[in-house]
């Protein structure tokens, strides 16, 4: 009877260890990854760098996200309605979700209090007007209104109702933007002002959260076995590795599973590496607005109109397409490109002069006889200074000015960038989110990269956020790049396409085009 009972069970411990063998090992695996920066803060209210967004969207989780295809689906919200004259939004919450203590309730109040906090001028979050098209949002980031007056309210533990001023098409892409994810009000009060700046003062509700945050080294996130789709994770966590470079030999070299890689590395790569790409990036010159001769607007206009594009675009490389208009291709609305739906129509053929003409007219203006003596400094990477000489005989020959050519090392056009220690800089513009809004912020305003403002511009910008149909969003942004090129504020050269490659033993990460973001949860990895 023991001699039968023992190999009994020997037969039942070999089956279990063959069972095990053919289970799926691609599951399970933990994810390794670099980035540039090591975040400050994970509040979300205040997030805006690509670090930032990376962690917050694999951490947290909104009303909405998007999904493969760019399009908002249900997240937190088990379901949404919104009435028929687009003014009222409710949305459902599942029922049982929990933060990552495992105890408190998520519930609408969470999002209530995050949008209160969102619209608290005293937030400073960088986002907020993005959300003026909310009922009292103006008025409370004014100071005119208060934030318990703003259209966002709970009617329940599960159930938030939006009530807006006007109809807003984007309204729902809004709500997956990081801006729009929950806080805890209890929580965030017992943080007293710390709330955001490591893991001991963080909740998570999505489908990983930090487990060890080692300072300017790495952050290991795993999964949030509280989330309420917590087998729908793949993974069983992901690092984060904060190296200040993309070095691709830490991916081929097998130290990481993914990298963002340039153009030039990609024949490094063998053909078992997966590639996405993504037409994302503008790169631009701009006007030193505190140049006496850049402050005037003919010689701006002079510039821009003296570009040949056609002429440059035999100087890109294969990445890099010719740009009239500042918003990349990769960028919609509505599902659809951006750019596909506006053109490309700079405005400068509307101006009254030639390029030369303006020049002199600019030249006179300012009292002057001679051309100025101005410097364009630019990345001394790729081919950007060989380029860049072709526009500097473009403006010898139809202007008669030779600007000086200055290369610079990344960080110190950075650097120089930010002090507006410059005449003339080009430099590329990344948006952080889908919206035009992303990029056009960048653009104008006083803290701007720009620093140009004017009230026409402030309308249209305005005027975006508050129309109430696809045709008069579009409308108000294609005029508020129109009145940056136009005025020789913003001159576009040429779209970078960015790339992602993963490892021959990954599959089902999910990469966007805006930010840093890549999305964890549906990872798989070859043991």
């Amino acid at each position: 009877m023991p001699n039968r009972f023992f190999r009994l069970a020997a037969v039942l411990l070999m089956l279990a260890v063959l069972l095990a063998g053919c289970g799926d090992k691609t599951a399970g695996q933990v994810f390794r990854l670099d980035i540039l920066w090591e975040p400050s803060s994970l509040d979300p209210q205040t997030a805006s760098s690509d670090e930032q967004y990376l962690i917050l969207l694999n951490t947290m989780e909104g009303l909405l996200k998007m999904d493969e295809n760019q399009n908002p689906v249900e997240a937190a919200a088990e379901s949404y309605t919104v009435s028929a004259d687009g003014l009222t939004y409710t949305f459902l919450l599942r029922e049982g979700m929990l933060w990552s203590d495992g105890e408190t309730p998520v519930t609408a109040y969470d999002f209530q209090f995050a949008f209160q906090r969102l619209l608290d001028p005293q937030t400073q979050a960088p986002f907020a007007s993005n959300f003026t098209c909310i009922r009292g949002a103006a008025a409370a980031l004014s100071g005119e209104g208060t934030v318990r007056n703003i259209g966002v309210s709970a009617r329940d533990e599960r159930t938030l109702v939006f009530s807006l001023e006007n109809a807003n098409p984007t309204f729902l892409s809004l709500l997956t933007t990081p801006a729009s994810l929950p806080c805890n009000e209890d929580f965030f009060r017992a943080s007293r002002g710390k709330y955001g700046v490591s893991d001991e003062f963080m909740l998570f509700n999505g489908p990983f959260s930090i487990y060890n945050w080692s300072e300017g080294k790495y952050i290991h996130i795993r999964k949030n076995t509280h989330y309420y789709a917590q087998d729908e994770v793949i993974p069983s966590a992901f690092r984060l590795y904060i190296q200040g470079e993309n070095d691709l030999s830490r991916l081929t070299g097998g130290a990481v599973d993914a990298a963002a890689v340039s153009f030039s590395d990609l024949e490094l790569l063998e053909e078992s590496y997966e590639t996405v790409q993504f037409s994302n990036i503008l790169w631009a010159i701009l006007p030193n607005l505190d140049r006496p001769a850049l402050a005037n607007q003919s010689i701006r206009q002079a510039l821009a109109a003296a570009i040949d594009r056609e002429d440059l675009s035999a100087y890109l490389a294969q990445n890099q397409q010719i740009a009239f208009m500042p918003v990349p291709p990769a960028v919609t609305i509505g599902g659809v490109s951006y750019r596909e739906r506006t053109g490309e129509s700079d405005g400068l053929d509307a101006l009254s002069y030639t390029a030369a003409e303006l020049f002199q007219i600019g030249l006179r203006e300012l009292e002057e006889e001679a051309p100025p003596s101005l410097t364009l400094i630019c990345p001394d990477s790729g081919g950007t200074p060989l380029l860049l000489s072709q526009l500097q005989r473009q403006w010898l020959d139809t202007l008669g000015v030779f600007i000086n050519i200055e290369p610079l090392e990344q960080s110190q056009l950075e650097a120089r960038i930010a002090s507006r220690d410059y005449d003339l800089a080009l430099c590329s513009v990344k948006a952080a989110y889908d919206s035009p809004e992303a990029v056009l912020s960048q653009l104008c305003g006083n803290e701007s990269l720009t620093g140009w403002q004017n009230d026409r511009l402030a309308g249209y910008m305005n005027g975006a956020k508050t129309a109430s149909t696809a045709d008069g969003i579009l409308f108000a942004y294609r005029s508020a790049e129109q009145l940056l090129t136009q005025n020789g504020i913003v001159l576009p050269l040429f779209y970078e396409t960015s790339y992602y490659a993963t490892a021959p033993s990954v599959s089902g990460l999910r990469f966007s085009p805006f930010g840093c973001h890549v999305y964890f949860a549906g990872g798989r990895k070859k043991g």
